[in-house]
């Protein structure tokens, strides 16, 4: 690319990720596009973390170290880091994803080709390898979908569309990063889409880890409770701004799975939990549960509504389901696995 190529800020938030993080930096270093610079905002890591950071800065000025505090969520070490970032466009990465070589470069191209200002590449869920099974391209498979903010904002309501986006940075600054809790920045990725103009998707290719044990988003603590929150607020805004029944639905089914979800997450860990945690939690989410569940009696897309037709029914199901995982474990593999995703489906 010519020497005009607009400058992406790559935001990375850093926290004790010494496991992955080399890996990550190499597949930035790796980029076919050489006007980039990577923001590494580092929350006081205690482990080998800040070492590994330095190294590469010592590499390639283009990586950038900024400490702060510890103290947060991603999205805190975002905001922190923008102050710093000199960007036309805004990428960010976790300590432990990755980035395929060409992915800001065929982002960049999509830019040129399109006059968009957010460019959305293939997302696949990652493991050990490039394992490609599971992902979100484009629309349903179509990378040649151009869409507006408001029809974006739509299908990433239940993330249709992912939102590993290359974004204008004056929106991104226009609009902010929320960080009022766990998972705020789902909630900013679609207000983003919202505020756009024009978006389009790249076959360039982030790699979304899975499986990491040490991130925040795999452990149970009382804070993914912000997810409900998340789609709580999604609805006010899908009220003010005249959507209507059809996306409220979609809106509404998330926040059941979502529920569902960490119930089943508590139920899985609460054994490992002293007897007054253990209540605690409990009662909290028997609390969002009745705040929350007259939303889920009216949708009609339901396949079964009898997990969430009272906190009883509610309890009394998701308990089933952790004992009937249980047993399926000594079935064989595959016979288990079809169990197991047919009582999820339901």
């Amino acid at each position: 690319m010519s020497l005009q190529s607009p400058l992406v800020s790559v935001l990375l938030p850093v926290y004790n990720g010494e496991k992955y993080l080399e890996e990550t930096l190499n597949s930035l270093l790796a980029q076919s596009y050489n006007n980039f610079e990577v923001i590494c905002i580092n929350d006081s890591s205690s482990d080998n973390s800040l070492t590994i950071l330095k190294n590469y800065a010592r590499l390639d000025k283009r990586f950038k170290i900024f400490t702060k505090p510890n103290g947060g969520t991603s999205a805190k070490s975002v905001n922190y880091g923008l102050q710093f970032a000199k960007g036309e466009y805004f990428m960010y990465s976790s300590q432990d994803d990755l980035f395929s070589a060409d992915l800001i470069e065929k982002n960049i191209l999509r830019i040129f080709e399109t006059g968009a200002d957010v460019v959305v590449p293939e997302m696949y869920n990652y493991f050990s390898t490039n394992d490609k099974s599971t992902g979100i391209i484009g629309v349903k498979g179509d990378l040649s979908k151009e869409l507006s903010g408001r029809e974006a904002f739509i299908l990433s309501l239940d993330w249709t569309i992912h939102g590993f986006a290359l974004w204008l940075m004056n929106t991104v600054r226009a609009v902010g990063i929320s960080d009022y809790g766990l998972n705020s920045d789902e909630y900013s990725t679609r207000m983003l889409y919202y505020n756009s103009k024009k978006v389009v998707f790249s076959d360039g290719q982030f790699f979304y880890r899975q499986g990491n044990p040490n991130a925040i988003t795999c452990k149970w603590h009382i804070s993914q409770l912000d997810y409900l929150i998340t789609c709580n607020k999604i609805e006010e805004f899908l009220f003010q701004n005249g959507f209507g029944q059809k996306e409220i639905e979609i809106n509404r089914k998330m926040l059941r799975n979502e529920l569902i979800r960490l119930t089943l997450k508590f139920k899985a860990i609460q054994k490992d939990l002293s007897k007054q945690e253990r209540l605690w939690t409990y009662t909290q989410i028997k609390s969002a549960f009745n705040e929350n569940y007259s939303k889920f009696r009216d949708i009609k897309k339901f396949k079964s509504k009898i997990i969430t037709y009272n906190w009883i029914t509610f309890d009394f199901c998701t308990s089933c389901f952790q004992l009937l995982k249980k047993a399926v474990s000594y079935l064989p593999v595959g016979v288990g696995k079809k169990i197991i995703n047919r009582l999820k489906n339901e």
